[in-house]
């Protein structure tokens, strides 16, 4: 049950990030510098576009979110290992692009304390 429910964590917030990124990187904003932080993917998105780029990752993500979850080859802890790892790396890059996007002024939420 937690493997699953990691690995569907593992792809919404793959999706969160996918699409924080087509929002900080869809058009250039004036005074910013704004790159795609994974160096694979900035090759991907150079070679085929941003949207294709971000629709093969989805789709890379998600086989691979499969066949981790199918294969017996891995034993099941390190799957839970895994995909918590990746689950936490993707929502620090989530993070980033929602610090960028309010920075930019493009994002329509604000920090409020208490």
């Amino acid at each position: 049950m937690l493997l699953k429910l990691l690995a569907v964590g593992v792809v919404l917030a793959s999706t969160a990030d996918h699409w924080t990124t087509y929002l900080c990187l869809r058009a250039p904003v004036s005074g910013f510098d704004v790159t795609e932080g994974n160096p694979l993917a900035a090759w991907l998105f150079g070679q085929v576009g941003l949207v294709p780029g971000l629709l093969i990752d989805s789709l890379i993500t998600l086989f691979a979110v499969l066949v981790v979850v199918k294969t017996e080859l891995v034993p099941h802890g390190l799957k839970i290992a895994f995909f918590g790892a990746v689950f936490a790396w993707t929502g620090l890059a989530v993070a980033n692009n929602l610090a960028i996007l309010q920075a930019l002024g493009l994002a329509t939420f604000t920090a409020s304390a208490g």
